[in-house]
Order: C-alpha cells, then sequence, then structure tokens
C-alpha cells in the first residue's frame, strides 16, 4: 500500500540539479508510508537474498540514478506479515515508490521474510513519472524483533457519569497505552495527560474526567511495546455522558401591562437561558408557577411549562408570587422567586436610538447599537441590558444574551446570512423588565427599516419642524445612517433619524431665508425639500417707520401750504 501525504509547500520554485535530474517545478514536501505484505514480494533469480514487489527492481542501481540518505523507520506488523516504512522527502508528486529487502542470508523463499528474528536492509527505490529519472535510498538496516509494532487495540465503554466515561481495552503488548477524546462532531482531540502502564493480555480500565453533562463523546487508545513503537489508534467508540440537575436558578425579570379586560393584567416573564458550562446541567425547559395572594388564601394557582425563555400571563390585581425552575431529565433545579404587586407598578422606561449595522462579510455579525436614557429617582438603576433576536420568516425559538449597564452596544454572531431577524432592546432595572425597542435586521443589509415621507409640518422666522415615516426598507442596499440636513451656503445643520423618532425641529435658524431640506441615507441624498423661514416681523416695522414719517412730514406741509 503507497500513501502520498502533503505535508507544506515550499517557498515558490526549484531549480534542482542532480546529476541529470534536473526539476523546475513547484516542490512540495510529501510523507510517504509503504506497506508491504510478504505475500507480495518475489525473490529475484540472480540473487537470492533480495526480495522485491516489482522483479524490475532486482537488476542493480542505474548509472544515471541518485542514492540519498533518507530519515526512514520501518516497523513490523506481526498479525499482518508486513512491514511499513516511512519518510519524508521534497517531490511534485508525481512518484512511484517500491522496497527492496536484502538479507544477510540466502532466502528461500519470500513468504517467510518477515518474521521477529529476521534482519533486513531496506532500500526505496522512488522514480519520477513527469520527468523520468528516479532516486534510490541508502540501506536502512531493520532488526524486526526490536521494530515489532503493536496490534490495534479494540476499545470499550462501561458505564458514565455526569462528567466522567469509564473505558476498557486489552493490551497487545508490554509498555504503555495513552487515550484521546473529544466531543462528537469536532475535529480536535483532547490526550490523556497520563500514559497508562500495561501488560500483554491485561485488561486495562481508564476513567476519563471533567466531562461535559449529557454530551457524546468520542474515544481511541493505542499501545506500544517497550521499544517504543506505537500502535495505530484504535476504532473510535463513541460515550455519552449523564444529566445532571441545574445548579443555578434563572435570572427573572418581569413587566406588568394594562389588558383590555377590566380588572386583570398582562404579566410578562424573561430570563437569559442558562449557559452550560455555568448551570452545569442540561436544560429541557422551564417550569413557571404563578399563585396570587389574596386575603390569605391561593386562589387561581397556574403551572407551566416552557421551552422558550419567556412567558405571559394574564392576572388579577393584588399580589402574587412567580417562580421559574429550569429541568431536565435529572430533575428540576433550584427556583427563581419573585413576589409582585400588580398594582403598584411604575412604567419602567426603554432605550432609545436602536439601530443595526452591518459589515458582511468582512464580519459575521451584526452590530446592535443603543442609547441609555436617565431613570427617574423611583426607578432602580439599570442592571444590565438584555438582547433578544429570533427569526422573521420562520419559527425558531429565541436567543439572548446579555451586556453590563454601562455596555450599550453588542455584536450578534449567531446568526444567517439568508435570515431576517427581529431583534429587541430591554433594559433590566433588577428584577423589573424595562419596555422592549425592536427592530428587523439582516446580514446581507444591515437594518430593515428606512425613512420615508419627510415633510415640512411647520415654519416660523427662527424654526422649522419636519415629520417623516419609517417602513420596512423597500431597496436591497445596506445604509448603516440615516440623517436630515438643513443647509444654507456654509450654514449647515445635521440630525441622526432613529426609529423610536419621527418628528423635529431646528432652531437658531435666519428669518426670512431659504434653506435646502435633506434626506441622507449615508451620504447620499435622497430627498431635497426647499423651505423659507417667516418674514421678520420686527425688521419690517423698523424698515417703514422712516417712510411712514417721511409721509406725515410732506402731508402736514401740504396742509400748511394750503393754508398759508
Amino acid at each position: 500500500m503507497l500513501s502520498f501525504f502533503p505535508v507544506k509547500m515550499d517557498i515558490w520554485s526549484h531549480k534542482l540539479q542532480l546529476a541529470t535530474w534536473t526539476v523546475m517545478n513547484l516542490l512540495y514536501v510529501f510523507s510517504y508510508e509503504v506497506t508491504v505484505r510478504d505475500s507480495d514480494l518475489r525473490l529475484c533469480e540472480k540473487d537470492k537474498r533480495v526480495c522485491v514487489a516489482d522483479l524490475s527492481d532486482c537488476g542493480p542501481r542505474p548509472a544515471s540514478s541518485i542514492q540519498k540518505s533518507l530519515n526512514m523507520s520501518c516497523h513490523y506488523l506481526i498479525s499482518h506479515r508486513s512491514m511499513a516504512c516511512e519518510w519524508s522527502e521534497e517531490s511534485n508528486g508525481h512518484t512511484d515508490v517500491s522496497l527492496i529487502f536484502r538479507s544477510m542470508d540466502q532466502i528461500l523463499s519470500c513468504r517467510g521474510i518477515f518474521n521477529p528474528a529476521a534482519v533486513l536492509n531496506v532500500t526505496a527505490r522512488i522514480r519520477n513519472r513527469m520527468m523520468g529519472g528516479e532516486m534510490w535510498s541508502q540501506p536502512h538496516a531493520v532488526f524486526l524483533y526490536d521494530a515489532v509494532k503493536p496490534s490495534q487495540p479494540v476499545l470499550t465503554g462501561l458505564g458514565s457519569t455526569a462528567d466522567s466515561v469509564d473505558v476498557s481495552w486489552r493490551s497487545s503488548s508490554d509498555g504503555g497505552c495513552r487515550l484521546r477524546y473529544r466531543v462528537d462532531h469536532t475535529h480536535r482531540w483532547t490526550q490523556a495527560s497520563v500514559s497508562v502502564p500495561a501488560r500483554r493480555d491485561q485488561i486495562v480500565t481508564y476513567k476519563i474526567k471533567d466531562l461535559l453533562p449529557f454530551t457524546i463523546y468520542r474515544a481511541a487508545v493505542a499501545c506500544r511495546e517497550e521499544s517504543g513503537i506505537w500502535s495505530d489508534w484504535s476504532s473510535d467508540i463513541a460515550v455519552r455522558t449523564l444529566d445532571r440537575v441545574p445548579s443555578r436558578p434563572p435570572e427573572v425579570c418581569y413587566r406588568v401591562e394594562e389588558s383590555d379586560s377590566a380588572g386583570s393584567f398582562l404579566l410578562h416573564l424573561m430570563w437569559k437561558d442558562l449557559d452550560l458550562s455555568k448551570a452545569r446541567g442540561r436544560v429541557l425547559g422551564y417550569q413557571v408557577s404563578y399563585e396570587p395572594v389574596k386575603k390569605q388564601e391561593l386562589h387561581g394557582s397556574l403551572i407551566r411549562n416552557v421551552t422558550e425563555v419567556t412567558a405571559l400571563l394574564v392576572v388579577e390585581e393584588g399580589n402574587c408570587s412567580v417562580t421559574v425552575t429550569a429541568f431536565n431529565m435529572a430533575g428540576y433545579g433550584p427556583a427563581a422567586h419573585l413576589s409582585i404587586n400588580i398594582e403598584r407598578q411604575n412604567a419602567l422606561p426603554s432605550v432609545r436610538n436602536l439601530w443595526v449595522s452591518s459589515s458582511f462579510p468582512s464580519v459575521e455579525g451584526l452590530l446592535v447599537q443603543w442609547v441609555s436614557l436617565t431613570a427617574p429617582p423611583y426607578v432602580p438603576p439599570v442592571s444590565h441590558f438584555a438582547v433578544q433576536w429570533h427569526s422573521e420568516t420562520r419559527p425558531s425559538p429565541s436567543r439572548w444574551t446579555t451586556v453590563d449597564s454601562f455596555t450599550t452596544s453588542t455584536v450578534i454572531q449567531d446568526v444567517d446570512p439568508d435570515e431576517s431577524y427581529l431583534i429587541s432592546v430591554f433594559p433590566v432595572y433588577r428584577q423589573h423588565c424595562g419596555s422592549p425597542l425592536s427592530l428587523p435586521a439582516g446580514l446581507q443589509q444591515g437594518a430593515l427599516m428606512e425613512p420615508v415621507k419627510l415633510t415640512v409640518m411647520g415654519v416660523t422666522k427662527s424654526t422649522v419642524t419636519f415629520v417623516w415615516e419609517w417602513q420596512k426598507k423597500s431597496r436591497p442596499i445596506r445604509v448603516n445612517r440615516y440623517r436630515v440636513m438643513l443647509r444654507k451656503d456654509s450654514e449647515i445643520q445635521t440630525l441622526s433619524l432613529w426609529p423610536d423618532q419621527s418628528q423635529h425641529t431646528l432652531i437658531n435658524l435666519k428669518p426670512n431665508t431659504e434653506y435646502s431640506l435633506l434626506l441622507l441615507a449615508d451620504n447620499v441624498s435622497r430627498d431635497i425639500i426647499p423651505v423659507r423661514t417667516d418674514f421678520d416681523e420686527v425688521t419690517a416695522v423698523a424698515t417703514a417707520t422712516p417712510l411712514l414719517l417721511l409721509a406725515v412730514t410732506v402731508f402736514i406741509i401740504s396742509i400748511l401750504s394750503r393754508t398759508v
């Protein structure tokens, strides 16, 4: 069996003169591995001490060939009655490789050439099909007794806990074994930190520790002889750790809204999905329990299981108790407790100026930004912000992230380029949720809203009031910022537009002056509206006064002249 494995690409190209073999090509360093069974070998007719797989290798080495010392290593596989040799060599890959085995003694049959007592010299012959040259290695001496490669062990799983797995195998040699494991569907192996001593035919057991609960792992083992030659890795086995009860309660906040029904309210509950590494247990769902308290008696108790991280309850006025508990197959974790007075709820401010922008494909994520308002004195300070997003086009669970109270932006990376999402930001005041502010967005276009119908609503001698509307984006273009600009020669005022706004007034303008009102998408103008401020009455009166005095004077002189 012959296999080639390119390891790295050498720099640009090489010009290598080896006798008559000149290679001008982009060269690679290949890892060669050649395995030969004794049944594949033939005895050379003119030299009874040589066995080859190709009888053309029986002749003497051609004078035009190159002889080179290779860093070759060989090992003997007893169970397969074969020998495998490997080395690395710079090549363009268009090569044929064969091995030539020479014994110190005369060989009766190549069928018995591989045995533990044999001493063989191995030579590699490498032919370049493209350029026509060939290279022979220096003979490599192999003592088969010291080059025995252990057979591949067989690994089995014995049992597991929430954070460990027990495995077992039969050692095929005297020496030691090493074990590796990885999470299923990943490619990065973790190797056990210790080597396990073993004797031939010994049943060895090992406990793999510090694993995640309810997770599938793949494991393999390899053993070596005292000579230091390792066996091939065993076939992977799949093992799963057990479930563990979630160890942490959810972080829950709530807000209350009046409903259309008299005497009832809407209780919104929201919590962040428990992180597996922190909760130390998988979460299948959440149990929400609601118990109103009325005259020291319980009425209308409710228990609901949900898989989302939100719940909407229709509740009565008065005091109530709410608990939220995460659960899985192993049981229920600790509960989060809320004591709520439905009647004494103040409206909590939401965030402002929410916007979403994208730099795809250089950044595969959505940048979410907002502004936090100063809360009234009766409102507790913001403890953190919760950011929620879910697909607008297909049913899917909501996903969440949280940022601290000093941060007003975050990057959402778990998004599909072909999906549009509804993104919401909630300020959280300890256990109280502020009202959400939401905006649709996608990775291709960023925010999926645009301002339209820019209209001037009022004009005075020093102000201009204008309004606009927001609608779903109609053009497949990406805009990271919308602005309104009022311009008159070098006099310019600009204002950023946000989806939670629809009206604004620009002040400190000159009277009786014509301006241009522009709607800008980034730096591109979409609408231009001419607007003129009102006439300045004070200035008009001041200008008219001398004319009026002149007219009165002329009138008086006219009357006096008639009288005279």
